[in-house]
């Protein structure tokens, strides 16, 4: 085998499942949200899509730095 191999696998027991079910209720609750804040009307549409999505920036940036 080559020096720089990397496995295309990783082991379940090698992943921390708290983090993958965060990440997982996480990423749904966004598609979620996106789909009631394309129910609004228009002129709330906007207004709430560009707030919500700044927020979930933010809250993806705390997770990862």
């Amino acid at each position: 085998m080559s020096e720089g191999f990397e496995p295309t696998s990783v082991r379940l027991r090698d992943v921390p499942i708290g983090r993958e079910v965060t990440n997982g209720v996480l990423s749904l609750g966004f598609y979620v949200v996106c789909g009631l804040i394309g129910l609004l009307p228009a002129s709330v549409r906007i207004r709430a899509a560009d707030a919500f999505v700044t927020w979930s920036e933010s809250v993806d940036e705390q997770r990862h730095s």
